[in-house]
């Protein structure tokens, strides 16, 4: 097989490969359109079941409400035109949800509406005959009426929204599985794709560096004018046939073969030593920049600034620090913000937030961002709970300086960037990252001080203390709440960490699990509850 044929092999069977993952591509957006119409559709029927249901009842309420006045006129023309009018506009509202329901939906909402049918049948002659047949409208009341009315209303109309639910619940759970299932196959049918491109191309390419370098070898050994040995034929292609070509060398060939053996075990050290020196360069860039950023800009050697609408950010001072500043040498003080500090950056990680930066005594970190998740408020303030016990831990007879932190958070949107071609730095900017400032400065030593954003969204998750409207550097009255720990009710569940009912909440609101929980909390609600 000549190299152009398995050249046009390979590209024949990356191209199938790509055809194939664009057909895959292509079948999963129109298994989540699907989903979604399903989706959709379920839940304009609950609409509309919700309205058929406020309509009837509201005709239901009238009716009753003229069977219950004395000596009343009988309506007007206009009234009596309006009262069809809103009876007929449930009939439609009843079309369009069987318009929208499915085949297994029909039988019930055909019998549903025959029911309704004829209940608006006895609606309109105890309308038509209110204040002038009494006895019509009074029996029309009590022997169609009523029976009707409580049928719809307390049998049928409950029983079909609560079918309705269920469905909308189905295809909700539904859709989420497909969108899953679908994103999977498609990440595993793609690296299967890429693993088979890159082996074919592997082997081509290997195939063609081989005889190329036996062909090498072959015209040094000819320069030294060495016949002896022969280069081996490993194909019948245009690479076999230079290498026939050569057929009687091998006086040579076994010490030029020795020499390109060095020489590539050499290269391949100096391979080996630019990657691990890459590898040092990459680990370092990664310090200093999130993973996403990092990756941005060794790609393309600058990264956009991007808009964040949603993260959480904290500040956190420590109480003291100027004094010690005065008292301890660099080195000393330079030692207890590296503990400090590292013992945050622990904390930070196992919580999935991203460290910012640090300013003096100042430690500035942010969640949410770059990679977009719904539970960064929460996850931010175990992140400080944790980070005031670390505090405590470190304050100890034996430290150089003992010290408290205040601790402020606040969410909300960011721009998020980097700065510089010379010692760059990841930042974020904005309004939220003064508020979060202000947060830190106006906070209570020891205590997590947060805004009031931050806590409409942590309040079902953590006790907190309204300290009324405060005022801050720049002079504006901004509420502010002190969190004081996990509500008692989420502690229950003995001493498992986390517990299984915050578990269960930060499950229902996040759809994930807690990325750590502090331990410590609950041996302080075991301690309280002995104290009980």
């Amino acid at each position: 097989m000549t190299i152009r044929r398995r050249l046009y092999i390979t590209f024949t069977a990356i191209l199938v490969l790509f055809a194939l993952n664009l057909i895959f591509y292509f079948y999963g957006n129109r298994m989540r359109r699907s989903v979604l119409d399903a989706l959709v559709r379920a839940m304009q029927r609950q609409n509309l079941i919700s309205s058929i249901s406020q309509l009837v009842g509201d005709r239901h309420k009238e009716i009753t409400l003229m069977a219950a006045t004395e000596a009343a006129s009988p309506p007007s023309l206009t009234q009596l035109e309006q009262f069809r009018t809103q009876v007929d506009s449930i009939s439609k509202e009843i079309a369009s949800l069987r318009d929208l329901a499915d085949p297994d939906e029909l039988p019930e909402l055909d019998a549903f509406a025959k029911v309704y049918q004829e209940l608006a049948g006895s609606w309109r002659v105890y309308y038509e005959n209110f204040g002038v047949n009494q006895a019509r409208t009074i029996m029309e009341m009590a022997v169609h009426i009523e029976p009707l009315s409580q049928k719809i209303v307390e049998q049928m109309l409950p029983q079909i929204r609560q079918d309705e639910h269920a469905r909308v619940e189905a295809a909700s759970a539904r859709s989420i599985e497909v969108v899953r299932v679908t994103d999977i196959i498609t990440v595993i049918f793609f690296i299967a794709s890429a693993l088979i491109a890159v082996g074919v191309a592997f082997v081509l390419s290997h195939h063609i560096n081989r005889g190329v370098g036996d062909l090498q070898l072959g015209a040094a050994l000819i320069g030294m004018l060495r016949f002896d040995n022969q280069i081996p034929v490993r194909s019948k292609d245009e690479l076999g046939q230079l290498a026939r070509t050569f057929n009687g060398m091998s006086g040579n060939l076994l010490a030029a073969r020795i020499a390109l053996d060095a020489t590539r075990k050499e290269l391949e050290q100096r391979h080996k030593d630019v990657e691990h020196q890459k590898q040092i360069a990459e680990s370092l860039l990664l310090n200093i920049l999130p993973a996403q950023v990092a990756e941005e800009l060794r790609t393309r050697n600058a990264v956009e600034p991007k808009y964040f609408e949603d993260v959480t950010i904290l500040f956190s001072d420590f109480v003291g620090f100027s004094l010690s500043t005065e008292k301890l040498s660099a080195e000393d003080l330079v030692y207890l913000l590296h503990d400090y500090f590292s013992a945050f950056d622990e904390i930070t990680s196992r919580y999935g937030l991203e460290k910012v930066k640090t300013i003096g005594d100042s430690y500035m970190c942010v969640g949410g961002l770059p990679v977009r998740t719904p539970s960064h408020s929460v996850d931010m303030v175990l992140a400080a709970f944790e980070m005031l016990h670390a505090v405590d831990q470190r304050n100890r007879p034996d430290r150089l300086a003992r010290w408290s932190v205040r601790i402020g958070i606040h969410t909300g949107p960011v721009i998020a960037g980097v700065v510089g071609i010379k010692k760059f730095a990841f930042d974020i900017w904005g309004e939220s990252v003064n508020r979060s400032s202000r947060m830190e400065s106006c906070g209570v030593p020891g205590r997590v001080n947060i805004s009031a954003t931050t806590y409409n969204r942590v309040k079902d998750f953590f006790d907190c203390e309204y300290r009324g409207k405060v005022l801050t550097k720049d002079k504006q009255e901004v509420e502010m709440y002190l969190a004081h720990g996990v509500l008692p009710a989420l502690m229950e569940g003995g001493s498992h960490s986390p517990p299984p009912a915050f578990v269960r909440r930060y499950g229902v609101y996040f759809q994930k699990q807690p990325p750590a929980f502090p331990a410590f909390l609950l041996d302080k609600a075991t301690e309280a509850k002995a104290g009980d």
